[in-house]
Formats: C-alpha cells, structure tokens, sequence
C-alpha cells in the first residue's frame, strides 16, 4: 500500500509542476524515436496539405504585409485540459483563415475581425467541420500579444474559456539541449557516449524545430513546455537540413 501511495504522489508532483521533469526522466527506454520519414494516416496525409497550403499563404501575407498581418502566425496556450495552437494565416479584407492543432487533431477555420484602435481586435471563428462545429468568440491584443475568450459548441450551451498568447515561429539552429546537432554532423564515437534516451530526445528535438507534431502524450507535453516549440505539421521531412538529416539517419542505426 506504501508503495502504491509513493507512487501516486510522485504523479501528482510532476503534474503540478510548471515545467516539466528532465527530458531522460520523460523518456521510456522502450520506446524508438520518431522517424522522419514515418508512415502517415491518408486523413493526415490530407491534413498536412492543407496545412502546408496555409502556411504558404502565411508566409506569403507576412512577407508582403498584406491585411492586418500582425495578426498572422501562432496563438499557443490550453483549451480545457488540451493543448492548443490557433494559427491564423489568412487576414485579408477583415476575414481571418487558418487552422488549429488541438493535442493532435487538426481542425479548420474561417471567421472575421474588428478593431477601433488597430491594437485591440475582436475575432469570431467558427470551425469548417460538418460535426460538432464549434464557435469562438475571441479578443486579441497586440499590446501584451495575448487572445482570450470562450468557446461555445454550436447549439450546446456549454461555454469553455480560453487563454492563448503569442509564438512566434522561427527556425533557428540554436535552439534547444542538443543545438549542435542541427548545427554540424556529428561522429559516430559522439553517439557511442550518449544514453538511448539522449539519442530518443535528440531526434524529438531535431524534429520539433520544424514544429512535428507528437502523439506520443508524454513528448507532446514536454515539447509543449518550451516557448520555441509550436506544432505545425504532421510531417517534416523536407524541412530538415541535409545535416539534421545524415545526424538523424546516423542516430537511427542504433535501434
């Protein structure tokens, strides 16, 4: 009974907590990596062209400053007791388009926006989903970069809140534990000293710069935690450099 009772108050502890536990401590040694190149469902095979769709539109939009292009990118915090990123990355003639991950399900939206001071929007979205389509009722500041507001099932009177602020994606080689493997290829005897979960949260790292989303919930709750993560994609693979890929290649051989 002892042990049971120690058990579950570590659980509690690491949920409580506002970061996560060590990357080693996350991972299960039974695990293998995420591969690149790993096998997609036909639905999100189909998801990841429209995202790739939508974000050719964003950066298209940013670039040219077209709309209010301040709106434009990742709004990231929780909806529930789920993760979500709203990515708006449509604003042209006081419409706003995009999509938005939740943990891992990838919905579409359409909607429009209102301002009086061209810092303080008000946003209505609703979802492009046939089922269970839901409304958001949303206000947005560029002030503090945060979009708050509730969430409403259509023709359901449940109403759930929601709290968001801004990230603001940019590949960057520096980033996370390991920035030297997406900076130089590294050598076999490098590899030889690292553990398996070193090698495991490597290539989930290498990956998560170029926004993978994770099924995995353990992975997905860590990535989640860090201010440079957002999930974007499905797939990531032509996104990789050619030295993310001969490292993760390399890596791979160990499993």
């Amino acid at each position: 009974m002892q042990k049971y009772l120690v058990v579950i108050l570590v659980l509690v502890f690491i949920q409580c907590k506002e970061e996560p536990l060590d990357h080693n401590q996350l991972i299960d040694n039974n695990l293998n990596p995420v591969y690149y190149n790993h096998d997609l469902s036909q639905h999100n095979a189909s998801n990841q062209l429209e995202i790739t769709k939508h974000l050719e539109v964003l950066n298209h939009e940013k670039k040219n400053e077209i709309g209010k292009f301040e709106l434009l990118g990742s709004w990231f915090g929780n909806l529930n007791e789920n993760w979500i990123s709203l990515n708006i990355t449509s604003t042209s003639n006081q419409m706003v388009a995009g999509y938005i991950i939740l943990d891992t399900t990838f919905k579409l939206f359409q909607g429009w926006y209102a301002t009086a001071d061209e810092i303080h929007f008000k946003i209505g979205l609703t979802e492009n989903n046939n089922l269970n389509k839901h409304f958001y009722d949303l206000s947005l500041s560029l002030e503090n970069m945060t979009l708050n507001g509730i969430v409403q099932l259509i023709d359901v009177e449940q109403v759930d809140s929601i709290f968001l602020e801004k990230r603001n994606y940019e590949y960057d080689v520096t980033l996370g534990t390991y920035p030297e493997f997406s900076q130089r290829e590294i050598s076999t005897s490098e590899l030889d000293e690292l553990s398996t979960n070193e090698l495991i949260y490597i290539t989930e790292e290498i990956l998560a710069k170029h926004g993978l989303i994770f099924f995995n919930n353990e992975t997905r709750d860590m990535f989640n935690h860090k201010k440079w993560y957002i999930p974007l994609n499905y797939r990531v693979n032509d996104l990789l450099t050619k030295i993310e890929r001969n490292n993760l290649d390399k890596i791979y051989k160990y499993f």
